[in-house]
């Protein structure tokens, strides 16, 4: 629509000087070298990505690597279920849905060592991106939001282009952050994930995963629930302020 384009442009120019590893923030340099190094960590990162703060998330590969000494899917792969959720249990901070996080991070084991000869790499390394969430969607608890920002993830940090990838609809993963900053812009009427996501669609229908990131950034920076930080923000030019 035309009189979002002010937004999308925006957003697009903030997408371009964000720092893209911000979108896998730690709570320690090692947690966050862990998530670069392991291609493991990173994947399972992303499956275990529900409802709970980006910064324990993408420790929690970190937290688990301290308590057994290795982050090794093979020998994971070994472990009954109730021995990871042991695992689990013992996190300093736990995923939100805590009886359902050890059996994805199983599954997503299993996978890797049964379909992929140990290396997470190999779910994306030479394939489709049909074919690689196709994956994705099979672990438990991964629904396709979780797919398509794991895709869009390991285009940006591993460096790769997916030239099969559906782009028009490739949606943003709506969480508190983006659904919010969609709100506030006047572009989404509710806070809502279906909301986000038509927002997020008709802002950009080309590929509305393209902004997920930025929109992510702006509202755990900028776009706060209380006490928004609207004049810093690289967006307050053409921001609608709904509900501020």
């Amino acid at each position: 629509m035309p009189h979002y384009q002010p937004i999308l442009n925006a957003l697009i120019q903030y997408k371009s000087i964000f720092d893209q590893e911000e979108l896998t923030p730690a709570k320690s340099p090692e947690a966050i070298q862990l998530i670069h190094d392991n291609s493991f960590a990173f994947i399972s990162a992303c499956c275990l990505d529900r409802g709970t703060k980006a910064e324990i998330i993408w420790t929690i590969p970190y937290w688990l690597y301290q308590q057994v000494g290795h982050y090794d899917p093979s020998r994971f792969y070994t472990l009954s279920l109730d021995k990871i959720a042991s695992l689990f249990d013992r996190l300093p901070q736990k995923p939100r849905y805590t009886n359902a996080a050890p059996r994805t991070f199983q599954e997503i084991c299993r996978i890797v060592v049964e379909e992929f000869e140990g290396s997470a790499d190999n779910i994306w390394k030479n394939r489709r991106a049909t074919d690689v969430k196709r994956t994705l969607v099979s672990v438990f608890g991964v629904g396709s939001g979780i797919a398509n920002m794991s895709l869009v993830l390991i285009e940006g940090l591993y460096h790769l282009t997916f030239s099969d990838l559906d782009y028009a609809n490739m949606d943003i993963k709506p969480d508190v952050h983006t659904m919010r900053v969609l709100y506030h812009l006047g572009v989404s009427p509710a806070i809502s994930e279906m909301e986000a996501i038509i927002a997020a669609r008709q802002l950009s229908p080309t590929y509305p995963g393209a902004i997920d990131g930025p929109l992510w950034s702006i509202g755990r920076n900028w776009c706060h629930p209380t006490n928004p930080e609207c004049t810093s923000c690289p967006i307050n030019s053409c921001c609608q302020k709904v509900g501020l």
